[in-house]
């Protein structure tokens, strides 16, 4: 199996003498600017402390809608995925999801940073869960289990429930550039047991975790450089996919149980798991390995589209799905 594919490019080249002077320069600009945003996000946990129980969620809404009226870059790819993703709706309704979108994404970021003062009975009580027999019967197989998400409602939160059914689950993140921001992530993903992957040179430890019948969660709604990446539809276009879970699930023969977190309001989740879908679905083991991988990507893909057509304003239109194009371009 190829080793899972990472975004690093080539390495960088050793400078010129004459370049050598202003490295030290911006190393501490690099130094000064994490210092700076780990101060930005301390203030604001600060004062989300202020706030009367349940107004996070709110003030979250409005800073994200604020931000994206100020941010035209961000706010013109919003409009345009879903513009092109959703052509028979009117330009009242595509405002409505732009909004909602925005909106939700600052409710979900606000109502992860709280996490880390939730006690195990508060995530129970605020992720509900639906379909959960699907995943028992994927853990009864005993070979492992994936879990295919995206970045839909507080999917944060929802890695968190689950790794509260059956034991933790292990995450598969791309870490932030910040360490220090990366820090108050991975504290809150992991305190109640849960592990973290880092996306880079992640196959090993995956099938580590696999190997022992743990759960691995992985999101595979975006975008990847066309070197790394297999083309298949979603939302009507191609777009660059990652094939590292089909890759692994046809290595592991573990199922893999999309499960999605759909918000509910109020700062409360369902966390719904669909049913198991099985390596052997797409084609017998001594058949194209190329094929195989297609077929399954595909198959996520399609299951991400359909929950996120179920509730547009739930995912991640801000981020540029579409930017690589077949060819590389």
């Amino acid at each position: 199996m190829s080793p899972l594919p990472d975004a690093s490019g080539a390495p960088a080249k050793t400078p010129a003498a004459k370049e050598k002077p202003p490295l030290p320069r911006k190393r501490q600009r690099s130094y000064l600017r994490h210092r700076l945003e780990h101060g930005l996000l301390r203030a604001a946990l600060g004062t989300l402390k202020l706030l009367p129980p349940g107004a996070s969620t709110g003030f979250g809404r409005g800073t994200a809608r604020l931000y994206f009226l100020l941010s035209r870059s961000r706010a013109r790819i919003l409009r345009e995925n879903l513009t092109r993703a959703f052509p028979e709706k009117s330009a009242a309704e595509i405002r409505r999801i732009d909004s909602g979108c925005a909106g939700n994404l600052g409710a979900a970021f606000m109502e992860f940073l709280e996490s880390s003062g939730l006690a195990r009975e508060d995530i129970l009580s605020r992720v509900s869960l639906a379909g959960e027999e699907h995943f028992a019967a994927a853990r009864a197989r005993g070979k492992g289990v994936f879990l295919l998400s995206a970045h839909f409602g507080s999917w944060e939160l929802g890695a968190i429930r689950a790794g509260l059914i059956a034991g933790p689950i292990s995450s598969v993140v791309r870490p932030l550039d910040n360490p220090l921001l990366e820090e108050e992530l991975e504290h809150r993903r992991t305190r109640l047991g849960n592990r973290v992957i880092h996306k880079k040179d992640a196959a090993r430890e995956i099938l580590k975790a696999i190997r022992r019948s743990e759960t691995v969660a992985i999101l595979v709604d975006q975008n990847v450089l066309a070197e790394e990446a297999v083309f298949v539809p979603f939302f009507g276009r191609p777009a660059a996919t990652t094939p590292s879970l089909a890759l692994l699930q046809m290595k592991t023969d573990a199922a893999v149980v999309p499960v999605f977190t759909w918000p509910l309001g109020r700062g409360r989740y369902r966390l719904q798991f669909e049913k198991p879908i099985l390596a052997e679905e797409f084609g017998p083991v001594g058949g194209s390995r190329e094929e195989r991988v297609l077929r399954a990507t595909e198959r996520y893909m399609a299951v991400t589209e359909k929950a996120i057509r179920g509730e547009p304003e739930a995912w991640l239109w801000m981020h540029n799905r579409w930017r690589t194009r077949p060819g590389g371009t």
